[in-house]
C-alpha cells in the first residue's frame, strides 16, 4: 500500500525549528538539574523509606539509566520522529504493541503533569512565600503561604495556573517557546548556582545557628530532635535493605533526560541535537543533581532531615511549610538578591517544566493521528505556528482532569502507579533495541556499533531490560514506590488495555475503508 494510503499527507508538517539548545532545554525541563529537584528528592527518599542513604540510590539509578541514555540517543539520531520511541516500537515489534506502549506513556505523562501542578501549588508557591515571609520578616507572606496550603479550592485555581503558563508556552509557536524556555533556564539555572555555592560553604553548625528562632519561631534544632522523639520517631540508620528500596526513587530522579527525544523531527543537525539533548542532559543533571543532594544532606544533618519529616507528618511541625531544603537553605542566605533569585529558581521551575512535558505529550498525540491511530484532526497543524494546536488541546484536557483527581482526590497516588508504566515501556521499548537488527535490518544498518558481532542497539537494549526490569519489580511490589494493591495493578491493566481497544477500533474501522493499520509498520513515516 502507498504510503500516502497510510499516513496522513506525504510530509508531517513540522518543521526542524529547534537547535541543540533547545533539546538540551526541553530534556533538562523535565530532568531538572535544579535547587527544585535536589529538593524533592532529599524529601521523596528521607519521609517515605527512612533508613535509605539519600545519595547511594540516586548513583544506582544513574547507572541504571546508562543504557537507556545510550539506547535512545542511538535510536533518534536514526530515526528522529515525533513521537520518538512509539515509532521504534510499531516499526519493529507490532503497531499494536507500539501504539498501546505510547498510549500508556502518554497517560503516565499527564497523570505526572497532574500531580506536579498540585505539587506546585501545595508546596512550591507556599514555600516560596513562607520562606521571603520568614527571612523577611513580613507576616503577610507567611499568611499567604498559610492560606494556600489550607485551602483546596487556591491550590486547585493555582494548579491550573501552572498548567495555563505551560499552555502559553507551547501554543504560540516554535520562536516564542524557544526563547521563553531559555530565559526560564537562564532564571533557574542562576538561581540553582548561587543554592549549590551556599549549601557548599555553609557548614552544619552555621545551619543550626541559623536555625533557632528562624523568623521568630521559638524553637532550635535540638528542640525539633527532641520533639520528634517525643511523638515516636525513632532514628533509623542507613542500612543496605532501605537503600536499595529507595533505587526506583534513584531511577525516576532521572526520568525525563530523553525527553527530547519524542521531538526529534523537529531538531535541526539531528546527532549534535540528540548529543546535547539526551547524553549532556543526563551528564548536567547528574553533576546538578548529585552535589544538590550531597551538599545539602550535609549542612542539615541526615538524622535532623528524618526527625524534622517525622515531626511534620506527625503534625507538630513549628512552621506553616514543611520541611523541605528550599525552605531550610533561605535561612543561611542572607544576601536579599541572593535569596530572592535562588527562591525565584524554586518557583519557576515548575513553570519550566510544564512547558516541556506539554510539548512532549502533543508530540505523541500528533505522532498517533499521522499513523491514524487517533482521529486524524490531532495531526493538522498550524499553519501559521507550525504547532500541533489540537493534540495540545487533547493533552490539556487529560492534563487538567488528572489535575482535578490529584487535588480533590486520593486516586492518582493510592491507585495510580505511574513508576511502573515508565519502568514497563522502557521495558518494552529495549525489547525493541534487542530484536531490532533482526526485525528491522534496514534501520540497524545505519546505526553505530551496526557491524559488531553482536550490535551496540543490541548491547545497550540488554543491559537497558535487566535494569528496567529490575526496577519495574520494585516498583510492582514495594508499596513505598507506587501504590502496590490489586485494584491498583487492575488500574494500570486497564490503562493498557484502554490502549489496545482504541488500537482494535481503528484497525476495524479503517479496514472497513479499504485501509490496513498494520502497513503502517511498514514504512517510516515521512518527515
Amino acid at each position: 500500500m502507498a504510503t500516502g494510503q497510510i499516513f496522513l499527507r506525504q510530509a508531517t508538517g513540522l518543521v526542524r525549528s529547534l537547535n541543540w539548545a533547545d533539546a538540551l532545554i526541553m530534556s533538562l525541563a523535565v530532568t531538572g538539574p535544579t535547587y527544585l529537584s535536589y529538593t524533592l528528592q532529599i524529601n521523596f527518599v528521607g519521609g517515605v523509606d527512612p533508613g535509605a542513604s539519600i545519595l547511594n540510590p540516586s548513583l544506582i539509578g544513574l547507572l541504571f539509566m546508562i543504557p537507556l541514555c545510550v539506547m535512545y540517543y542511538i535510536f533518534t539520531i536514526t530515526v528522529p520522529r515525533s513521537g520518538g520511541d512509539y515509532v521504534w516500537a510499531s516499526r519493529t515489534l507490532n503497531p499494536g504493541i507500539g501504539f498501546v506502549a505510547g498510549w500508556s506513556m502518554w497517560v503516565a505523562f499527564l497523570a505526572l503533569l497532574g500531580g506536579v501542578a498540585v505539587i506546585f501549588a501545595s508546596t512550591v508557591v507556599p514555600v516560596f512565600f513562607a520562606s521571603l515571609g520568614y527571612s523577611w520578616n513580613i507576616p503577610a507572606y507567611v499568611s499567604i503561604a498559610s492560606y494556600v496550603t489550607s485551602h483546596t479550592d487556591v491550590v486547585f485555581a493555582l494548579a491550573l495556573f501552572d498548567l495555563g503558563c505551560g499552555v502559553l508556552i507551547t501554543s504560540l509557536g516554535s520562536k516564542f517557546y524557544s526563547w521563553t524556555m531559555i530565559i526560564l533556564a537562564a532564571v533557574i539555572g542562576v538561581g540553582t548556582l548561587i543554592s549549590l555555592a551556599y549549601l557548599a560553604t555553609t557548614s552544619n553548625a552555621t545551619f543550626i545557628s541559623d536555625f533557632s528562632n528562624y523568623g521568630g519561631v521559638a524553637t532550635s534544632y535540638q528542640g525539633i530532635l527532641t520533639a520528634a522523639s517525643a511523638n515516636g520517631w525513632k532514628f533509623a540508620p542507613i542500612t543496605l535493605g532501605a537503600t536499595l528500596v529507595a533505587v526506583p526513587f534513584g531511577v525516576l530522579q532521572w526520568n525525563g533526560f530523553n525527553y527530547s527525544s519524542y521531538a526529534g523531527g523537529e531538531v535541526r543537525s539531528i546527532k549534535k541535537g540528540m548529543l546535547w539533548g539526551i547524553v549532556m542532559a543526563l551528564v548536567i543533571d547528574a553533576i546538578a543533581n548529585l552535589l544538590g543532594m550531597y551538599w545539602g544532606v550535609n549542612m542539615i544533618g541526615y538524622e535532623f532531615n528524618q526527625a524534622a519529616l517525622a515531626l511534620s507528618s506527625s503534625g507538630h511541625w513549628p512552621f506553616v511549610v514543611g520541611p523541605w531544603l528550599s525552605f531550610f537553605e533561605p535561612m543561611v542566605i542572607h544576601n536579599s538578591v541572593a535569596l530572592f533569585i535562588v527562591q525565584l529558581g524554586w518557583l519557576l521551575a515548575f513553570i519550566w517544566w510544564m512547558g516541556s512535558l506539554l510539548f512532549i505529550a502533543s508530540r505523541y498525540v500528533f505522532a498517533f493521528s499521522f499513523d491514524r491511530m487517533l482521529p486524524v484532526a490531532f495531526a493538522d497543524i498550524s499553519d501559521r505556528l507550525r504547532f500541533p494546536l489540537k493534540a495540545t488541546a487533547l493533552s490539556i484536557l487529560v492534563g487538567a482532569i488528572f489535575i482535578y483527581l490529584s487535588t480533590y482526590t486520593t486516586f492518582v497516588g493510592d491507585f495510580l502507579n505511574s513508576t511502573a508504566i515508565f519502568c514497563v515501556i522502557w521495558v518494552i521499548i529495549s525489547i525493541t533495541a534487542i530484536i531490532l537488527p533482526w526485525r528491522r535490518k534496514d534501520i540497524a544498518a545505519a546505526m553505530p556499533g551496526a557491524n559488531w558481532p553482536i550490535p551496540l542497539i543490541t548491547i545497550v537494549g540488554f543491559c537497558s531490560m535487566i535494569a528496567m526490569g529490575a526496577t519495574a519489580y520494585w516498583a510492582f511490589t514495594t508499596p513505598a514506590i507506587g501504590p502496590s494493591t490489586p485494584l491498583s495493578d487492575v488500574i494500570l491493566a486497564t490503562i493498557f488495555v484502554v490502549g489496545a481497544i482504541i488500537f482494535a477500533i481503528r484497525y476495524t474501522y479503517l479496514k472497513g475503508r479499504g485501509m490496513n493499520l498494520l502497513k503502517a509498520a511498514a514504512e517510516i513515516p515521512p518527515e
